[in-house]
């Protein structure tokens, strides 16, 4: 991830991320049920990882069902968030940036989680593989990998796209998408009331794009077995596991 996005993280979107995704306890329950219906539950080994773990929407739910969890993030107010959430929970949580692979290598995870937008926050797809690639070493034979995004690989009408995310009686926050070939400008704008006046604060950042073939095809070059892949409300989520049989 690039300064822009850091900055923008930790001047604006970490301070109302919970909020614009409708809170903490709503993203948990629909997380540990996802893990669950989909079989993510822990067995023998007991080792999970969230890239891009944010506040916790992944990590919480995942110690809830038994894992003992790494937490990585580069936000430190999000990470401060965690903390609050957490309580007696296995999770440990480490400050920096995913692509550093050595804060977070050499555990021998069963499960990866990289949900929410963190893979569009990369720079290329050039990344994108190599994550994946260190992911697919890092796994234990049959562990497996877990992937959301949202999907800006179709274009919608028009050059800019703009959406009215979340408000309320003191908050307002807005989302500016401009469409490029491999890539989008994504503008955040809160406006907030206090002291008797609204006040605007805006941030700008580049995302990928990133469409559900392109990911399988890396995730298939990286060694990956695909068991899971689907796009809902534009979402994209894909499970792909390392072969329990390979050495």
């Amino acid at each position: 991830m690039d300064n822009a996005v850091q900055t923008h993280y930790d001047a604006l979107l970490g301070g109302c991320y919970t909020w614009i995704s409708g809170g903490l306890d709503d993203q948990v329950r629909k997380n540990k049920e996802f893990f669950s219906i989909h079989d993510l539950t822990p067995r023998d080994n007991r080792i999970a990882i969230d890239l891009g773990a944010g506040c916790g929407f992944q990590s919480v739910p995942l110690a809830y069902l038994g894992y003992s969890v790494t937490a990585v993030d580069f936000c430190q107010p999000l990470l401060e968030e965690l903390h609050t959430h957490t309580g007696a929970l296995p999770v440990e949580t480490i400050l920096g940036d995913i692509r550093n692979y050595s804060l977070w290598a050499g555990r021998n995870p069963v499960l990866i989680t990289c949900m929410g937008d963190t893979l569009t926050h990369l720079h290329n797809q050039t990344e994108t593989e190599d994550l994946f690639r260190q992911c697919f070493s890092e796994l234990v034979p049959g562990g497996r990998l877990v992937l959301t995004l949202r999907d800006y690989s179709q274009e919608p009408d028009g050059s800019v796209f703009v959406i009215p995310v979340l408000r309320d009686k003191d908050r307002i926050f807005l989302c500016g998408l401009k469409y490029h070939t491999d890539t989008l400008t994504v503008q955040d704008i809160l406006y907030s009331c206090g002291r008797g006046k609204w006040e605007r604060t805006a941030g700008v950042y580049e995302k990928i794009r990133l469409a559900p073939p392109t990911l399988i095809r890396m995730l298939a070059g990286s060694g990956f077995r695909i068991d899971y892949s689907a796009v809902n409300n534009g979402m994209i989520t894909i499970i792909a596991r390392k072969a329990p049989d390979y050495r």
